[in-house]
């Protein structure tokens, strides 16, 4: 999915978010929004949004001196979901479709995003999640698909959407013991997406293999990503992308293996799928 009018405005209000986080003096502030500006008007219209933002976020670092910006907001995350993880755990062991509720609570962390135009509460959103009609719901056959794959390649996204991610893969492994799981995370900081230090912080190699995969990118880039994950990329016969960063990347492959699953949080996607912001999403070929 290639930039839209719209995502200029959303790269230039994600800058000025970043500082307000970081707490930088006015004169800061000023110097990251006009070199956002000079950036914008010179971005090649020919790429995704994650791809233009790869390029927004280390013109800040660059400026303010601080390479992981949204550092603190991801520990605050975690704190957050490990919360509201304490009470759903106990839910789902009581659950009559374990499977359909793990990938329910898995889209459900996706709200943890600080580059999006709307935001909604991880609280709130986790208790609608049980029952919530899916726009666009190909549970059922992601678990089809689930049931005759030997392996799986996971596209992670958020810090926080993590410690879902990692409950949905246990709940894969418990029921599909055979079933080898990777889980690609980001190759550096960016934004608040999750890296190799924090998903091994939550111990999610002992459920799967972490993959580093080298993307520098709020979405997954295969031209930017390591040999080994190309690999496990190209040869995996069923692929879960989570978030709206990893569909803007990769939608226009038309890839009969990816299954997306996130939530719906700005008008340009809302208006790629034919859907209101807010909807929830567990579908390929959009």
């Amino acid at each position: 999915m290639l930039l839209k009018s719209d995502c200029f405005v959303c790269l230039y209000t994600q800058s000025l978010r970043a500082t307000k986080v970081l707490g930088c003096e006015e004169e800061c502030k000023k110097k990251v929004v006009k070199k956002t500006a000079a950036l914008l008007s010179s971005l090649n219209e020919k790429q995704t949004p994650p791809e233009a933002a790869s390029l927004l976020y280390p013109l800040i670092s660059n400026i303010t001196g601080v390479q992981d910006l949204y550092e603190k907001e991801k520990e605050r995350s975690i704190k957050k979901a490990q919360e509201v993880l304490k009470v759903v755990k106990e839910e789902l062991e009581g659950a009559l479709d374990k499977l359909d509720l793990a990938i329910r609570l898995s889209v459900a962390g996706n709200v943890i995003d600080f580059a999006t135009e709307v935001t909604f509460s991880l609280e709130e959103e986790v208790k609608k999640i049980f029952n919530v009609k899916f726009a666009i719901d190909q549970k059922p056959q992601l678990i089809q698909q689930l049931a005759k794959s030997d392996e799986i390649v996971v596209l992670g996204d958020n810090v926080g959407e993590h410690l879902f991610d990692k409950l949905m893969i246990e709940t894969f492994k418990e029921q599909f013991p055979h079933l080898k799981v990777y889980y690609f995370v980001r190759g550096k900081p960016v934004i608040n997406d999750v890296t190799l230090k924090e998903a091994l912080e939550a111990k999610m190699n002992e459920v799967c293999e972490v993959v580093d995969s080298g993307v520098d990118t709020p979405g997954f880039v295969y031209s930017r990503a390591t040999k080994y994950a190309k690999e496990l990329f190209d040869k995996a016969p069923l692929i879960i992308s989570k978030g709206m960063g990893n569909f803007e990347c990769l939608e226009s492959r038309k890839d009969e293996r990816i299954f997306y699953l996130f939530k719906v949080k700005c008008s340009v996607v809302a208006q790629r799928v034919g859907l209101d912001v807010g909807s929830l999403i567990c579908g390929k070929n959009l």
